[in-house]
């Protein structure tokens, strides 16, 4: 038998959360989350997406679910060797920015140029 263990009304958030169960060797089904893929106005309706799990694993399931809301399983600076990094260059033209322009006040599409 299967018990529900947490609802998403993110199916992202359901998929990181149902990794997290596999990765602990908890055996998971994601409920609805085709249908909330394919129908994002109906998440609220349908309950979210739904992760079940075994009766004899809820009480393990439950203890990582509340770890991962509490954001304990999150990457520190120290994780990421790209933290330090410089960001990109912009690569918007003023081109790109006035064919934006018109699509918004004209809705007339224009092309433009990015800069390499």
């Amino acid at each position: 038998m299967s018990v529900i263990v947490a609802r998403y009304a993110d199916p992202i958030e359901a998929q990181i959360a149902c990794g997290l169960l596999q990765a602990e060797g908890i055996d998971v089904h994601l409920g609805d989350a085709n249908m909330a893929l394919a129908n994002w106005e109906w998440r609220l309706a349908i309950g979210g997406v739904k992760l079940h799990v075994r009766d004899d694993q809820f009480e393990q399931a439950q203890d990582l679910i509340r770890r991962l809301d509490a954001g304990e399983f999150q990457l520190g600076a120290e994780d990421d060797p790209e933290a330090d990094a410089p960001l990109p260059a912009t690569r918007e033209s003023g081109s790109s920015r006035l064919a934006w322009i018109a699509l918004m006040l004209f809705q007339i599409p224009l092309p433009w140029r990015r800069r390499p």
